[in-house]
């Protein structure tokens, strides 16, 4: 067996050092008289812009061509492609050079003076009208050669003056009354992007008001160069404008075809319709309640066409999870009196209006009339002093649904820092159509496992769960008056019952009966809301154990988070998330309050002891927590991301603590990641059962905070590496003498705070992330004060210091 494993590390070392040789000679496979083309770089001649790292960054992505691609600074394809030969036949060496292999970048495959000019007119396009890029060659040794682009911006242009030219035309009036909006601002620096922006501005405003043909290539942007540094812009409508995109449109008909098919398009658009509620509903199948359409369909007959509407309905009709397909035809009509409701096909051009247009002569006289004179654009009617009477248009929507019912299984594996390995499995049965209402309904199962390994602490018993849960989601708020918020994002209402049941085995069975009211609802990319005003919970333990008995004896506390009890009350939830790729600055906040038995406390009289429902205590408590995030990003592939978490818990009347579900805890993957799960704080407060395996990892507070800051640095291909420092405690709100420390004080919690740190490898496939984050600790709070700093004892020597300090992390996903 030896030998075996000799001869494959042998194998393994010949190829590596093959590999090495082979690296040695990148140039192998350049021809004769050319050589192999390393990069391009860009530097800057005299005063650099203030915006030089981005305009860098911009002329970087213009560069062309791109060097041979690397893995770790290596370029391991190009090594690959240069052991083979040139194939006659499949076999290794197609592997090499076809497959696996990358042919060398070459030099004269460069366009050095072509490139330059896109360099320049990409620094005019940003205001520098003078800017100069220039090229050179830089050989490198006999085989290697680079590309160096100078940049010369000289002065940037701003803006001087921003001047409208247009008529009093019903048009022209419209794009008159939005300047105050306009993306093109005196005194900012002239931008093409900037001038794209207003032009869309526009657009979208017109769209707005019913001018539905018009788009941002029917406006034109003159620049006026000559005024010492500064630009002039006027802004106008093309003279050649067709009247098409000059008139406004009413809305018609509006149809839809909720059981449309591309397979069979005929069949699914013939029927009966059925009228409702100014919409004609084509649904052979009966496949919807035409209550589901009322609520998203937000174009009506008579109205003016505005582009809002019209994204509102297409969102809607989406979001409310039903269609896999939705897509919108707008055709002109001529005849008003007619209705064409039935047929038609998505994928055909809309027939635009080719009839000669109707005039009203402006003065005195206001009878209709037809000018032959006019050559149907938006000079003609300038000049002509006429103005177009509205259009109208017919709408119709194809929606192609998914299968109403689905059933899907997930398989999870977990790994914690306290020595627990797990897994999950789930498995979720959905009517995406149940009553046919767009109405969720979910029956769902899960059942997991999970068990320590090792002789860490965190240790005492291994666990199981099992979980049921039935909801039912509604695509609109169930309320005693109904109304319905203009919000492309579709409101919702979700009725949900649940039973858990988690068991850690010799110790106890913890039982949990969920029942809950939710509205949820989005009213822009980046808001959220929930609000749950009903939420109850029965928490029901069983089968406790001697052995359990003898950890309560030390540690009360738990008695009280997990004993026999009612969580009746309501919460709210508001985030907003701003994330995406472009963005420099990304924030996430998130607030959350959530209280239990302040209205039951009022109303039911004391007992005893307790103030019962159903012979059962109920949970008192008001619950707060806050978390912001801002990702900084810093560079090209870093990003620096910090992240604050406030939670705070005030137990009152029947409740001591907070109850288990309800409870703060850090350590771990997500938290502070140098001390494991559930084992730090509360406070100052040191089990001195965490060195031995008889701990029961639950430590838990009523109050929570937690600093987290974490660089994130993308190495190649699916690789990040994170360098991290966690800060944070929890603590709870009354004494527990059994636990001597551990009591929030405002005098002196900021004593109490644990630090740690460490570095992460990140293997980021889109789809899932995998992370492995190791840390250790540079502030312990459970230490006398004088020796909580803890930068003295690191020693990676030491196998001992390494077992208690290097925490190693493994979990699915980012931690923020």
């Amino acid at each position: 067996m030896q030998k075996g494993n000799s001869y494959i590390i042998i194998c393994i070392i010949l190829c590596l050092g093959f590999l090495a040789i082979s690296s040695c000679s990148t140039t192998r496979s350049v021809p004769e008289g050319d050589r192999l083309f390393t990069g391009s770089e860009i530097r800057w001649k005299g005063k650099k812009p203030r915006d030089y790292s981005s305009l860098g960054e911009g002329m970087d992505k213009r560069t062309r061509p791109r060097p041979n691609r690397k893995f770790l600074g290596m370029p391991i394809k190009l090594w690959l492609y240069n052991m083979g030969h040139e194939p006659k036949k499949k076999g290794l060496n197609y592997l090499l050079r076809k497959k696996w292999g990358e042919p060398p970048v070459l030099l004269s495959q460069a366009k050095p003076d072509y490139t330059g000019k896109v360099l320049e007119n990409y620094l005019i396009d940003n205001g520098y009208f003078q800017a100069e890029v220039s090229s050179s060659i830089k050989n490198k040794g006999s085989k290697k050669a680079a590309i160096q682009y100078e940049a010369v911006p000289n002065h940037r242009y701003t803006i001087k003056s921003v001047t409208y030219l247009t008529d009093t035309s019903a048009i022209g009036r419209t794009v008159t009354k939005t300047y105050d909006q306009s993306s093109l601002k005196v005194g900012a620096p002239y931008s093409l992007d900037s001038i794209k922006a207003e032009r869309e501005r526009i657009h979208a405003s017109l769209k707005e008001q019913g001018y539905y043909y018009f788009t941002p290539d029917y406006l034109l942007v003159q620049a006026d160069t000559t005024n010492n540094g500064t630009v002039d812009l006027f802004v106008k409508i093309k003279d050649n404008t067709p009247l098409l995109a000059l008139r406004p449109y009413r809305m018609h008909d509006i149809s839809l075809f909720p059981d449309y098919s591309l397979d069979n398009d005929s069949l699914s658009t013939q029927g009966t319709p059925l009228y409702y509620h100014g919409m004609y509903i084509v649904d052979s199948a009966k496949r919807f309640k035409p209550i589901v359409f009322d609520r998203s369909v937000f174009l009506r007959p008579d109205s003016l066409y505005r582009l809002s509407s019209h994204n509102i309905t297409l969102q809607r009709l989406i979001n409310l999870g039903v269609f896999k397909f939705v897509k919108g035809s707008f055709r002109p009509v001529r005849d008003t009196s007619r209705h064409n409701i039935t047929g038609g096909n998505p994928n055909t051009p809309a027939i635009r209006d080719t009839s000669r247009p109707r005039f009203v002569q402006r003065g005195a006289d206001s009878t209709y009339r037809r000018d032959t004179a006019l050559a149907g654009t938006y000079r003609a009617m300038v000049n002509n002093r006429v103005s177009l009477d509205s259009g109208w248009l017919d709408a119709k929507f194809y929606l192609t649904p998914y299968k109403s019912r689905s059933l899907q299984t997930e398989l999870r594996g977990t790994s914690k820092s306290n020595g627990y390995i797990g897994s999950e499995a789930r498995i979720t049965a959905k009517n995406r159509n149940w009553l046919h209402s767009a109405t969720s309904l979910e029956i769902g199962l899960r059942g997991g496992l999970e068990w320590q390994t090792g002789n860490n602490s965190g240790g005492g018993s291994n666990s199981y769960n099992l979980g049921a849960e039935v909801a039912v989601t509604f695509p609109r708020f169930l309320t005693p008056i109904p109304f319905n918020i203009r919000t492309p994002y579709v409101p919702r209402t979700r009725i949900s019952a649940s039973y858990e049941l988690y068991s850690r085995v010799n110790l106890y069975d913890l039982n949990a009966y969920t029942l809950q009211l939710q509205y949820l609802w989005q009213k822009t990319a980046y808001l959220n809301h929930a609000f749950s005003p009903i939420a109850v919970t029965y928490v029901l333990p069983t089968k406790t154990t001697n052995a359990y008995d003898s950890i309560l004896a030390n540690d009360p506390s738990q008695r009280a988070s997990i004993e026999k009890q009612f969580i009746m009350g309501g919460n709210y939830t508001i985030t907003f998330n701003n994330q995406t790729a472009n963005r420099i600055h990304s924030f996430f906040l998130s607030g959350n309050i959530d209280v239990s038995g302040n209205i039951a406390g009022l109303l039911i009289k004391k007992g005893d002891s307790t103030k019962n429902i159903l012979k059962n205590p109920f949970a008192q408590y008001e619950r707060l927590t806050l978390e912001g995030r801002h990702y900084w990003s810093i560079g090209k592939g870093k990003q620096w991301v910090n992240r604050l978490f406030i939670g705070y818990g005030l137990p009152y009347g029947n409740s001591t603590t907070l109850p288990f579900v309800k409870q703060f805890f850090t350590g771990g993957s997500s938290s502070i990641r140098a001390f494991r799960a559930r084992t730090l704080g509360p406070g100052s407060y040191f089990n001195k059962a965490q060195d031995t395996s008889s701990l029961l990892a639950n430590e838990a507070g009523d109050i929570k905070l937690e600093f987290n800051s974490e660089v994130r640095i993308h190495l190649t291909s699916v690789f990040n590496f994170a360098a991290f420092i966690d800060a944070g405690n929890i603590w709870l709100q009354k004494n527990v003498p059994e636990k001597p420390g551990s009591q929030f004080k405002f005098d002196s919690f900021y004593r109490e705070i644990a630090v740690g740190g460490g570095v992460g490898l990140r293997i980021d496939a889109s789809i899932v992330v995998v992370r492995f984050d190791v840390a250790t600790p540079f502030r312990i709070p459970y230490l006398p004060p004088n020796e909580r700093w803890v930068f003295n004892k690191i020693n990676f020597g030491d196998p001992d210091w390494r077992k208690k300090n290097l925490i190693l992390n493994i979990a699915i996903g980012y931690p923020f």
